[in-house]
């Protein structure tokens, strides 16, 4: 009887594993975003990203939420870096309580990224904003989370003055905004870098629009039906 390698060899099997994971989530990452995350099949997925065995992704990531979560810790990781930096030189620079200084550092490694990279992260991620029970699945206690966590502390703590459910609603509605825009930006970049000169003034004029959502005066209206609650 020949004897089956062991799974478990250490420095050897993961080392072989892993451009397989990888290419299984930048091609999960694309159908998802292309067609919806409900509308793709894990053995799909897998037959997409080349692998004779079509469970691979199952293999590897057990359900599709499994491969939703590995999906968004492989490109948070890289941003949540770049995010934590540039807060730190807010504070150090003593910006950290301004909202459009924050609101910089939260959409910066956002736009920059997808800028440079030519996936399609943005409009992953606003196919899995629109999933339900997948927004839950992807917390702010997740370590790749991190900078996005501390620019939701500042941001509330700078608006504290808002009714809190105010204050949620506006921070919901400019994270919904945030992402959508960025993905339609993304979809019509496409492989024309050339087109990426126009970055600049769309991510410019969204932290107007952003800044403005986050610190509209609250109407008469606003506060009536507020009352009314």
């Amino acid at each position: 009887m020949t004897a089956r390698p062991s799974r478990a060899a250490p420095g050897r099997e993961p080392a072989r594993r892993e451009p397989a994971r990888e290419r299984i989530i930048e091609v999960a990452e694309r159908l998802f975003a292309e067609r919806g995350i409900g509308e793709v099949s894990l053995r799909e997925i897998g037959a997409a990203a080349g692998q004779r065995n079509h469970g691979a992704a199952q293999y590897h990531f057990g359900s599709k939420e499994g491969l939703v979560l590995a999906i968004v810790e492989h490109r948070m990781r890289p941003l949540n870096e770049r995010r934590v930096e540039l807060l730190a030189e807010l504070d150090r620079a003593g910006r950290g309580d301004d909202v459009r200084a924050v609101v910089e550092a939260l959409l910066q490694p956002f736009v920059e990224f997808v800028a440079r990279s030519g996936t399609h992260w943005a409009r992953f991620l606003a196919q899995a904003a629109s999933e339900p029970g997948l927004p839950s699945l992807v917390t702010l206690k997740r370590p790749e989370m991190r900078g996005l966590r501390e620019v939701v502390v500042r941001l509330e703590r700078a608006l504290r003055d808002l009714p809190p459910v105010l204050r949620d609603d506006r921070l919901a509605l400019a994270g919904t905004l945030l992402i959508h825009a960025v993905a339609q930006f993304e979809a019509r970049l496409g492989g024309r870098r050339r087109d990426a000169s126009r970055l600049p003034v769309l991510a410019a004029d969204l932290v107007d629009t952003l800044v403005a959502i986050l610190t509209a005066p609250v109407s008469k209206e606003t506060r009536a039906a507020l009352r009314a609650r």
